[in-house]
């Protein structure tokens, strides 16, 4: 308590430092000494420096308050401290259908995009510190310190890897990131019942499994193995491993299954099929274009090929081969790929279309090298001239690169390889053989015959079940 004059001065502190409160007790029934300069000394005397509020203090003096407590400073509260948290790198939405446009500006509707695909090495989440709040001041002038915020921490996860710190969480394999249970599971297989509209085309980096359906229309592309438990129609497979369908492949000639692996299937018919190594087939093939860098086996033991194009850098074994009295041959072929020929016959047709390109773009050009050499250009015509310049130059180089493409076809196509057709049943008139640059047309029904090349010629042999064509037919893929 402060004794002045007529009055004394009590002082109270509460709510932790952050409220300073004054009482006059007068000493008289007259008080005439009150006056604010001597309460704001006696403020400042009672060690409260920070936060007073003189018009509380001259208020008090004006309306002669006694005997009740005023409050005459106020301190600043610290400031709430900010949780860290998880900051993801991926969307924690699942089934979030994300539609995108091409270069074009079209939508493809069957490209949901629900496959979030990472690789190794991606982050995946990481850790946001806790943030502190601002520091506080009492009425006496003292800091008040904040709350800190709590640390988060980086969820569980499957087939992931965390940094040294604990702070980064990354992927630890190539495959498809979920948010599942308040944990971040890297899966290498992405396994659906059907592939229809509620799933859309897949693109995944791991390995893709159907439990059922393949709609039609609809593309799988997978970085590793492709797996089908039932036939599929009108449908477009890529893998980068292999592609097994334990049904058949009935492709309305638009199918089109591709593989840097193997490919097994029951049966292919009216569908473009590529392997870069064997292709398996249960029971036939039939109106479709075949090509393998390993080898083409039919295991059935009444399995054919007809009315197809196969071909393998490698060998080919069949039951029977052609169709009696079909009106269209059938083409068997070791290094006469026929898919190396339609890739040499599409890209001759672009570089046509683009060598046209090319004269258009020179004879515009020509037309505004007369008017530069004869008057300057417009704006317009400046920009149009260095435009055309910069497109010539493009298709120039593309043309470059086409042209290598040929090259590379023509040596591939031209090479010479040593491999073997086997036939154990009949091989049908209308059935053309080709071995490197040699070929023969079958003219009348052969039985169990074994094709090989010698000295340049294709020679026949009586067939023989040999260890390479075995050991496939007796395997338990």
């Amino acid at each position: 308590m402060l004794v002045d004059k007529d009055h004394s001065v009590e002082l109270s502190i509460t709510e932790g430092g952050l409220v300073a409160s004054m009482k006059v007790i007068p000493a008289s029934p007259e008080v005439s000494g009150l006056n604010v300069e001597d309460l704001l000394k006696a403020i400042q005397e009672g060690g409260i420096i920070f936060g007073v509020v003189p018009e509380e203090v001259e208020k008090l003096v004006r309306q002669n308050v006694f005997n009740k407590w005023v409050i005459i400073a106020r301190g600043e509260k610290p400031g709430e401290g900010k949780d860290g948290s998880i900051r993801f790198h991926f969307n924690t939405e699942r089934t979030k259908v994300h539609i995108t446009e091409d270069a074009s500006g079209k939508v493809n509707l069957r490209d949901l995009n629900l496959i979030q695909n990472v690789k190794k090495g991606d982050i995946l989440c990481e850790l946001i510190p806790p943030i502190s709040g601002k520091s506080g001041m009492s009425v006496k002038g003292e800091e008040l310190p904040s709350k800190p915020g709590k640390e988060a921490k980086l969820p569980s996860g499957k087939n992931v890897t965390t940094s040294a710190d604990r702070n980064h969480m990354y992927s630890a394999i190539d495959g498809m990131v979920l948010w599942l249970e308040n944990a971040v599971n890297v899966e290498p297989c992405y396994v659906v019942h059907d592939v229809d509209a509620s799933v859309g085309n897949i693109r995944f980096n791991g390995s893709v499994v159907v439990q059922g359906e393949v709609g039609d229309g609809y593309e799988i592309h997978a970085n590793e193995d492709i797996t089908i438990a039932t036939t599929v129609g009108r449908v477009v497979l890529e893998a980068g491993g292999n592609i097994k369908i334990a049904g058949g492949i009935l492709g309305q000639e638009k199918a089109i299954i591709t593989a840097n692996g193997n490919i097994h299937t029951k049966f292919i018919q009216d569908a473009h099929v590529k392997s870069e190594k064997e292709i398996v087939v249960n029971d036939y093939i039939r109106n479709s274009l075949v090509s393998a860098m390993g080898p083409v086996v039919i295991k059935n033991a009444n399995g054919f090929i007809a009315t197809s194009k196969v071909s393998s850098d490698c060998w080919i074994y069949c039951h029977t081969a052609g169709q009696e009295d079909a009106g269209v041959e059938t083409e068997l072929s070791i290094g006469h790929s026929p898919v190396l020929h339609q890739e040499q016959k599409r890209i001759k047709d672009e570089i046509a279309e683009k060598i046209e390109d090319l004269l258009k773009l020179q004879s515009s050009l020509s037309k505004l090298r007369v008017l530069k050499a004869t008057s300057e250009l417009s704006r317009q015509q400046e920009m149009l001239y260095n435009k055309i310049l910069d497109t010539i130059e493009t298709l120039r180089l593309t043309l470059t690169q086409q042209n290598a493409k040929i090259m590379e076809i023509v040596e591939k196509i031209h090479k010479t390889y040593q491999g073997n057709i086997y036939i154990e049943g009949t091989v049908h008139e209308r059935t053309n053989i080709y071995i490197g640059m040699a070929s023969k047309m079958i003219t009348s029904a052969q039985n169990g015959v074994h094709f090989y090349l010698k000295e340049g010629q294709i020679t026949e042999a009586e067939f023989a079940l040999v260890s390479e064509v075995k050991k496939v037919l007796e395997s338990g893929e």
